[in-house]
């Protein structure tokens, strides 16, 4: 939502499920005071010759979850056999890349960090990412710079087309995208302008069933993306960089290698038979069984990202629906929404957890005082801070409603936020979407869904309990 503050009210933006195409920044950690990544600035195309070896990224938007009613079924459009999806997570991406080479491309330190993401894996649909980043490394003869690498998978068939005709359609319509943004040729920029993001020629590579690179100069620095097509799945891999001191950027030649030597890497990783898939860390602690029995079927995730960077945090993010039986052609409507639990270890220090849960407690009574926060696209209104008991050593919760003041017949977007203090961890549950409601539109006792903070409020402190029971 352009221009406004973030659209989840008090639990801040959803984490965004790994998604093609999309600018591949990750899940970057958000820190306390704001960590400023340095970039380096657009201009000098002239590093953008084409070449072998180059990638692009990952990351979705977030979606509005108001749920509108369902339109009349229609009838399905036949596809060729269905084709099955390995599974396959962040972690897996960054196995497959041997610390060996990746510590030659972003090296681990102080200012850098991990973020992997696997999206909720359905038969039709499987993403994952993987993401390095060092935003003070040393690349050599004692220059510092900025790294980053980004790995992004994913997999999905439709009603109309399976896996594989998917991948082709996608793959070619992202090809010709790119060819059209070309604005460097023969080292000269063709567009006229010069400042703004330059885009080197695609250089034909042979990965997979089909691949190709591109290499970019824009506000992050030199860029090489290599984009794969292979069997049912599409494969980005990016390499960028600028430097602090010395050269202002590493060389074309450099990135396009980097970005080669590692999509190699994950086609082959992609080529295999799955392994086994086992959920571990916080997000297994609670159950599809633990979220239904504390609200309703049906329940479908997680997705997972995190970052092992010097605060680590774990989001998991989980889609609640209930099933509405009804007849082909009838309208209807279904309650649900999203449960998302977001944990940060802060660490020792004077900005470690309790600094961090107070200031928080602070900002929403703040939030309240001056009746909500906003602008003309977006405003959000928070009910009073409640300090809760029995939940770790601190907890409070903050229901919030989120409307657009141009679209006055829009119904709120509502949620609650439970906050906890554990240790040198804060645990953050949000429960967004609806509780009460649903069924065939027009029919005897339909109710249009509705959020009910009486009934989210002990479902979420129910799952917040058997939460922290879990953790190590």
């Amino acid at each position: 939502m352009p221009g406004g503050p973030p659209p989840g009210g008090p639990g801040g933006p959803w984490p965004p499920a790994p998604r093609r195409g999309s600018g591949g920044k990750g899940p970057l950690i958000a820190i306390v005071l704001g960590v400023v990544l340095v970039a380096g600035a657009a201009g000098g195309w002239m590093f953008l010759r084409d070449g072998d070896g180059a990638p692009g990224s990952s990351i979705g938007s977030v979606q509005d979850r108001r749920d509108p009613a369902r339109p009349p079924t229609t009838e399905p459009v036949k596809t060729d056999e269905p084709v099955k999806l390995r599974p396959i997570t962040g972690d897996q991406l960054c196995a497959a890349i041997p610390d060996g080479v990746r510590k030659t491309l972003v090296a681990d330190g102080r200012y850098g960090g991990k973020d992997v993401s696997t999206g909720a894996a359905t038969e039709t649909e499987k993403r994952a990412a993987c993401r390095w980043s060092n935003n003070k490394m040393d690349v050599g003869n004692g220059v510092i710079g900025h790294r980053t690498l980004s790995i992004s998978v994913e997999a999905q068939s439709t009603e109309r087309q399976n896996a594989v005709e998917r991948a082709k359609e996608r793959f070619d319509r992202d090809k010709e995208a790119h060819e059209r943004r070309v604005n460097v040729r023969d080292g000269k920029r063709v567009d006229g302008r010069t400042s703004g993001s330059a885009f080197g020629g695609l250089a034909e590579l042979k990965y997979g069933d089909a691949s190709y690179s591109q290499t970019s100069l824009g506000t992050s620095g030199i860029k090489a993306g290599v984009f794969v097509r292979q069997g049912p799945w599409l494969i980005e891999v990016s390499y960028s960089g600028s430097n602090r001191t010395g050269r202002k950027y590493p060389s074309g030649d450099e990135v396009r290698a980097a970005t080669g030597k590692v999509a190699e890497l994950i086609t082959a990783e992609m080529a295999k038979d799955a392994g086994k898939v086992k959920l571990d860390g916080p997000c297994a602690i609670l159950t599809v069984k633990d979220i239904e029995s504390a609200f309703f079927p049906t329940v479908s995730g997680p997705s997972v990202s995190g970052n092992d960077g010097r605060i680590q945090q774990t989001t998991c993010t989980w889609n609640l629906r209930e099933p509405v039986a009804h007849r082909p052609g009838e309208e209807y409507t279904a309650r649900g929404g999203e449960l998302r639990v977001h944990m940060v270890d802060w660490g020792d220090g004077d900005l470690g957890s309790k600094f961090q849960f107070d200031r928080d407690a602070k900002k929403y009574d703040r939030y309240r005082a001056k009746e909500g926060i906003g602008n003309d696209n977006i405003h959000i209104d928070y009910e009073p801070r409640r300090e809760l008991s029995g939940l770790g050593e601190r907890a409070f919760a903050v229901v919030s409603a989120t409307t657009r003041p141009g679209r006055p017949d829009e119904d709120p977007m509502q949620e609650i936020l439970i906050k906890v203090l554990v240790g040198d961890r804060t645990v953050e549950l949000v429960f967004r979407g609806t509780t009460t409601g649903g069924g065939i539109v027009g029919a005897g006792g339909y109710q249009k869904p509705i959020f009910e903070s009486s009934v989210a409020q002990p479902a979420v402190e129910r799952l917040a309990r058997a939460f922290l029971a879990g953790l190590k």
